[in-house]
């Protein structure tokens, strides 16, 4: 699916949804602007792949645009990867409102996607990051644990809170 985005104006705030895949042919952010003025919201929630043009095209978009804030929303996994692989991926005045992490059940070989929210299940405290793990359940009843290296996963919110 190429990217497709969608575009909402309200409170001096420019909210935009991507939904698709950010490769090569993801021309759409091309010329996207924003009133400088207002804070920028993207939303990620649709994004399903990335790859290295992509990335590429992402980060000149991104770096190009002037707004007062801004700030990421249902972050995908493939995002928070690039993210933690690229060192000045996204601008330093961003701020991650919401992230998903991966759940994984050994007993059911259930996975499941978790919303992470700052100020509920991650914050910056004294300039150091606190993460509150919620309780995640299978169809069974049971725990389930992360399926993903804390230490590697979660490092981008050092950068970005």
């Amino acid at each position: 699916m190429s990217l497709q985005l969608a575009f909402s104006v309200a409170d001096k705030t420019t909210t935009i949804k991507l939904n698709g895949t950010l490769n090569e042919y993801s021309s759409s952010l091309d010329g996207v602007e924003v009133n400088p003025m207002f804070d920028l919201n993207l939303d990620l929630q649709g994004l399903t792949a990335i790859n290295s043009l992509g990335i590429r095209n992402f980060h000149s978009w991104i770096y190009s645009i002037e707004c007062q804030r801004l700030r990421l929303f249902h972050v995908p996994r493939v995002f928070v990867n690039q993210m933690n692989l690229v060192a000045g991926f996204l601008p330093p005045k961003t701020e991650i409102e919401s992230f998903f992490v991966p759940y994984f059940s050994e007993s059911t070989g259930e996975e499941i996607a978790v919303l992470f929210t700052k100020f509920l299940e991650y914050k910056s405290i004294a300039g150091k990051i606190k993460i509150s793990y919620p309780v995640v359940t299978d169809a069974e009843g049971k725990p389930m644990e992360l399926d993903v290296l804390e230490d590697q996963y979660f490092r981008f919110l050092d950068s970005y809170n």
